[in-house]
C-alpha cells in the first residue's frame, strides 16, 4: 500500500494562473466535434469492466458494511486503500478497466487539487486527499494492464454548505458554476494525461440545466491532456440505453438492471454501453440478483453485438470486493474472453437466450416469478425441465426480446406441468403495437406448434387469458420453452 504524502509544489499559482488560461482557450475554442469512433476501440475490445463507489459516507462510515468497522478523517481514509489488493482483485475477476469514483456529492475528493482548494478555501487534507490516490490506482493497475477511469459528477459538491456556495451551486446551473467545476477536473485531465483513459460523469442532467453549451464546456475540461480520452455524460436512468449529446464517445447506460442488449455496436454515433449493479437492491450493496449463468450469457450476447458492460460491485474499505460478486464477475468475464456465441437449442431458434421478462397480462408491470425460482429466463434456456411462471397474477404475460426485427413465421410453446387453457401469441415490432399471431381455447398443455404467414417482429408474447382463478383447468401457466423461427 502507497503512503500519502504531500502534493509536489510544482503545481503553484503561475500553474493555477495556466489552467485557468487554458480554460479559456478551450472554451472560446470551435463548436465541439462529433465523437471520435476510433477513441473507444479500445474500450469495445475491452467488452466488460468494474466500477465500484468510493465515497466517505461508504467506506468512512462505521455504520456501513464498506468501511470494516472503521472511521477516521476522509485523508486516513485515502492513506490506508490498498491498492495492490484491489489491483488483484480486478485481476483475478478478469477486468477490462476500472471505472473509479473521484467524488459524489461532496466535498471529499480522492486526490489533490490546487483548484477546488483555492476556489473553496479548504486546506490540503481537509476535503481533497494529500496521496494522490488516482497515481497510485494507476501504477497498480497497469502493472496488470488494466486501464483506469474516473467518476465525476456534473453537480459537483452541491451537499457540502462551503464548497456549494464557492462553486456558485445552484439549479439550474449557471455557466459561471460550470466554468469553476470544469476547472477541477482539467487540472486531473492535465495532471493524470492518459493514465486515465476516460471518465462517467454523473449528474449531467437537463432538469438541472444542461444544455448543449455548459455541456461542451464539461467534456472540453475532462478532455484536458489527452484528447482520446473517453467521456459520458449521464442524463439519468432512461428506459433504455440511449444516447445523449454529441459530446460524448459513449453512452452512459445507467439501468436498474442488466437487461437491454444493442441492435449493433453504435447508436447515434456513440458506443453502446450499460452500467449496473449486482446487489438484489441497489448501488454499492452486497449480494447477488443473478446465476452466474444468467450474467455470463447477458454480457457474452451485449459484447457479441459490440456493446460495453460496466458492473458496479461492492467495494470495502481496504481494496478487497464483495466475494459473491467477484464470482459473477469472474463468469461472466470469461464468456466474453472465449468469445465463442452459444448455438441456439434447438438450431435456428431466434428465442434462445434471449432477454424475457414476466409481465402481468396487459403487459403494464412486471410480475415476481413464482416460489422465488421460476425465472423468466428459464423459459428460453433450452432445457424443458426448468419453468418460467409469474406470482400473484392468475393471467399473465410472458414476452422474449428478439433484438433484431426478423420475419417471424412459427412459434412453439411447450408448457410445464400446468398450462393455459385459452392463450395468445402476439407479436410487436415496437413493443406498442401488438399483432395476434396464434390463438388456442380449450387446449390440454400438450406442446403447440404455429406457423403463419410471416410478420416483422422483435417481441414476442404468450398472453394466458385462462385460467383466471383458483380450481379452474390447467392450472396457472407455466412457459417450459418458447421457440421462435424465421
Amino acid at each position: 500500500m502507497t503512503q500519502p504524502g504531500p502534493f509536489p509544489l510544482v503545481v503553484d499559482r503561475l500553474i493555477l494562473l495556466s489552467l485557468i488560461a487554458a480554460m479559456g482557450a478551450l472554451l472560446s475554442a470551435a463548436v465541439q466535434a462529433e465523437p471520435v469512433k476510433h477513441r473507444t476501440d479500445w474500450f469495445r475490445k475491452a467488452g466488460c469492466g468494474v466500477f465500484v463507489h468510493y465515497l466517505n459516507g461508504l467506506q468512512n462510515n462505521r455504520d456501513q458494511l464498506h468501511s470494516l468497522g472503521r472511521e477516521t478523517t476522509w485523508d486516513e481514509c485515502v492513506a490506508e486503500f490498498d491498492t495492490e489488493r484491489f489491483a488483484d482483485a480486478m485481476q483475478e475477476v478478469g477486468a477490462g478497466y476500472v471505472i473509479f469514483t473521484i467524488m459524489q456529492g461532496t466535498s471529499h475528493l480522492i486526490a489533490p487539487n490546487r483548484a477546488f482548494d483555492r476556489i473553496t478555501g479548504y486546506k490540503p487534507g481537509e476535503a481533497c486527499a494529500r496521496r494522490d490516490l488516482v497515481l497510485d490506482l494507476h501504477r497498480s493497475l497497469s502493472k496488470r494492464n488494466i486501464p483506469l477511469m474516473l467518476y465525476y459528477t456534473g453537480d459537483g459538491p452541491r451537499v457540502d454548505p462551503k464548497a456549494a456556495q464557492a462553486f456558485g451551486w445552484r439549479q439550474p446551473v449557471t455557466p459561471a458554476f460550470v466554468r469553476k467545476w470544469a476547472l477541477v477536473v482539467q487540472e486531473y485531465g492535465l495532471r493524470y494525461r492518459d493514465k486515465v483513459k476516460g471518465y462517467w460523469v454523473d449528474g449531467m442532467y437537463p432538469f438541472i440545466g444542461y444544455d448543449d453549451s455548459r455541456l461542451a464546456t464539461m467534456a472540453q475540461a475532462l478532455r484536458a491532456g489527452y484528447p482520446d480520452r473517453i467521456i459520458a455524460l449521464n442524463r439519468g436512468v432512461d428506459p433504455t440505453v440511449m444516447s445523449y449529446t454529441r459530446h460524448e464517445d459513449f453512452t452512459a447506460g445507467e439501468q436498474n438492471r442488466f437487461y437491454d442488449v444493442p441492435r449493433e455496436r453504435w447508436i447515434d454515433n456513440e458506443q453502446w454501453h450499460i452500467l449496473s449493479y449486482l446487489s438484489p437492491t441497489s448501488w454499492a450493496q452486497p449480494g447477488c440478483a443473478y446465476a452466474k449463468e444468467e450474467l455470463a450469457d447477458y454480457v457474452a450476447s451485449v459484447h457479441s453485438r459490440g456493446g460495453v458492460v460496466s458492473i458496479e460491485a461492492m467495494l470495502f474499505r481496504d481494496g478487497s470486493l464483495d466475494r459473491s460478486q467477484m464470482e459473477l464477475i469472474k463468469a461472466a468475464t470469461r464468456e466474453v474472453r472465449q468469445g465463442k456465441p452459444r448455438e441456439p437449442v434447438p438450431p435456428g431458434n431466434l428465442a434462445y437466450r434471449k432477454q424475457s421478462r414476466i409481465l402481468s397480462l396487459d403487459g403494464s408491470h412486471p410480475l415476481i416469478p413464482n416460489s422465488g425460482r421460476h425465472f423468466a429466463r428459464y423459459g428460453v434456456d433450452g432445457r424443458p425441465d426448468t419453468l418460467a411462471q409469474g406470482a400473484e397474477e392468475w393471467p399473465w404475460t410472458y414476452e422474449v426480446d428478439l433484438v433484431d426485427t426478423v420475419p417471424v413465421r412459427r412459434v412453439r410453446l411447450t408448457f410445464g406441468p400446468t398450462y393455459a387453457t385459452r392463450f395468445e401469441i402476439r407479436l410487436s415490432s415496437d413493443g406498442q403495437e401488438w399483432t395476434v399471431a396464434a390463438a388456442r381455447d380449450g387446449h390440454d398443455g400438450t406442446p403447440f406448434d404455429q406457423t403463419f404467414e410471416p410478420m416483422p417482429a422483435r417481441y414476442v408474447r404468450v398472453c394466458a387469458l385462462k385460467p383466471d382463478g383458483p380450481d379452474q383447468p390447467g392450472g396457472q401457466m407455466a412457459v417450459a420453452e418458447l421457440e421462435v423461427y424465421r
